[in-house]
């Protein structure tokens, strides 16, 4: 896993995580560890969503959608 992005409750925009090796939960927290060893923690409360790159896009099977349609 190269990189995600993490959308929260009350931001205008996602926060993009660059270089992340390992996204785990542990207890109420969501734990991103990077590739140099550092995790970070953040209150699940406050997360309402996390994506990542599946293949060649984002998470989700719309790019497939259109792949499939060609």
């Amino acid at each position: 896993m190269a990189s995600i992005e993490i959308i929260f409750h009350t931001a205008s925009a996602p926060k993009r995580c660059l270089d992340v090796d390992t996204v785990y939960t542990k207890g109420d927290l969501l734990c991103i560890q990077y590739k140099d060893g550092m995790i970070v923690k953040y209150p699940l409360r406050n997360v309402f969503s996390v994506a990542g790159m599946h293949g060649s896009h984002w998470g989700s099977t719309r790019e497939r959608r259109k792949k499939v349609a060609r």
